[in-house]
């Protein structure tokens, strides 16, 4: 009796034992082990459903059939210009539906334009303490931010790079809609922008809404082995200039080499995918997928010529100009020559010696620059560059020496060419002074929201303002 006993408590000890190890693994399986699902999207021809039962007809000939069949989402057309017989030009043409029913009713295209090489300068945005990048992933001057902030994010969702002429195509007409002011009846290219395309003969939404995070945690020795401390990291907001210089680089790095081709590109890094619901009428989001692979499509023509009239864009306007035209012997070569970009701030010199004036006024209480005479000669010399100016109005170079900013001076930058100027402060009013920015072809005013811009007469200067 004692020994079936003895048995009878080694059993029950021997099932506990696998009871445990049963839930013990059952925990592991739901928790950390996970079936993957992968889905594929594969974006081809963008044709509506009633051409393709147009071209089932025999009422066409091969060569009209072929013409009403090519139509895909991504398209490019680029003069590299390796023969220098006229400029550098580089498209990007996007072919979408605008609304579900996916019939050639509701065609349309958003392009852009960019006249030289495309090199996609990061840009840097800053909600009090906290930068935004724009990401370039071709690019290495990348600056870190901590953290992340709703304004920040905004900041990137509604960014547009003013690099580009950017054209919509409907009814056989591309036009330009966008203006300097907050007026536009133009798609505008950013990262709420949504297109509805074809996928398997069903509508779906694109959108290019993704980013990457980078982990830039502190790393110590610590016993001579190494510890990551803290977790920060880097987050790259992609574009469509991240769209548009990849592009550009598949198409310059191709086999082939010049021609007409069609490739496969990889939008899985840049685009999110949702499927329209017929019975919601609404564009839902995958949740089942894990996994989801996006792959479209890419039609391009690849030239050795430079551009030389508007007919050879796709788009059929250069530089917004429908008859764009250069003889052989005025070939505008500024737009495809390389530039020297100069970032110039409070602190910046010139051979030791300090680039901006700064002039006190009474009637203002606080100082006025300019740039000194000896910089204004210095950058006339350099007709290729291209200058950017940033100032930090509570920047410690201007507390220490107590300053007070308050404005640009008379005729302060006049002449010299600007790209942007950047402003960052408290509240403050900030006056510009007539003609200071007379003849600069400044692009882009970027200010504190803050920071209100006061003066009538600053110049000639038709700027974009953006407030930060």
């Amino acid at each position: 009796m004692k020994v079936l006993k003895t048995i009878a408590n080694c059993c029950v000890v021997f099932l506990c034992v696998i009871s445990v190890c049963v839930i013990i693994a059952f925990v592991y399986y739901h928790y950390f082990v996970k079936d993957t699902t992968i889905g594929v999207n594969n974006i081809d021809n963008q044709v509506g459903l009633d051409i393709q039962e147009i071209l089932k007809t025999d009422d066409l000939t091969e060569a009209e059939k072929d013409e009403l069949k090519d139509r895909y989402f991504l398209e490019v057309n680029y003069y590299s210009n390796d023969k220098g017989n006229g400029i550098q030009l580089q498209e990007l043409k996007m072919n979408y539906f605008t609304t579900p029913t996916l019939t050639s009713a509701n065609y349309r295209s958003t392009g852009m334009q960019y006249l030289g090489d495309y090199k996609g300068l990061p840009l840097n945005t800053w909600d009090g303490a906290t930068e935004v990048k724009i990401a370039n992933p071709f690019s290495n001057k990348n600056h870190s931010y901590y953290g992340t902030s709703d304004a920040c994010v905004a900041i990137a969702n509604n960014y547009v790079d003013k690099s580009f002429n950017y054209y919509d195509y409907t009814n056989g007409i591309n036009w330009n809609g966008i203006t300097n002011n907050n007026g536009s009846i133009a798609t505008e290219l950013t990262r709420k922008t949504e297109f509805i395309i074809k996928i398997d003969d069903r509508a779906f939404s694109i959108r290019l809404d993704k980013y990457f995070d980078k982990d830039v945690g502190d790393i110590r020795n610590i016993f001579g082995i190494g510890w990551k401390v803290g977790d920060m990291y880097n987050r790259y907001y992609y574009t469509y200039g991240s769209l548009f210089q990849s592009c550009m680089q598949a198409v310059r790095t191709n086999s082939a080499g010049y021609g007409d081709y069609y490739i496969t590109v990889d939008l899985s890094s840049l685009f999110s995918i949702k499927e329209y619901d017929v019975s919601s009428g609404k564009f839902k989001t995958d949740d089942v997928t894990d996994i989801i692979k996006t792959y479209s499509v890419l039609k391009f023509h690849y030239d050795e010529n430079g551009a030389r009239n508007s007919t050879q864009s796709m788009f059929g306007i250069i530089d917004n100009n429908s008859k764009y035209d250069i003889s052989e012997d005025k070939i505008d070569t500024n737009y495809w020559q390389e530039r020297m970009t100069y970032n110039l701030d409070e602190t910046s010199r010139y051979n030791g010696a300090e680039l901006f004036n700064y002039r006190y006024s009474d009637v203002y209480d606080g100082y006025f620059v300019s740039l000194t005479m000896d910089a204004k000669k210095v950058f006339a010399n350099m007709p290729r560059t291209k200058i950017k100016i940033a100032f930090d109005l509570q920047s410690s170079y201007f507390t220490e020496k107590q300053m007070k900013i308050v404005g640009f001076d008379y005729n302060a930058f006049e002449g010299v060419e600007l790209d942007t100027v950047e402003l960052r402060g408290y509240t403050q009013n900030f006056y510009l002074l007539e003609n200071c920015l007379n003849d600069t072809g400044l692009k882009t005013f970027r200010h504190s929201a803050y920071i209100t811009l006061s003066g009538d007469n600053a110049g000639n200067a038709e700027y974009g303002e953006v407030a930060l």
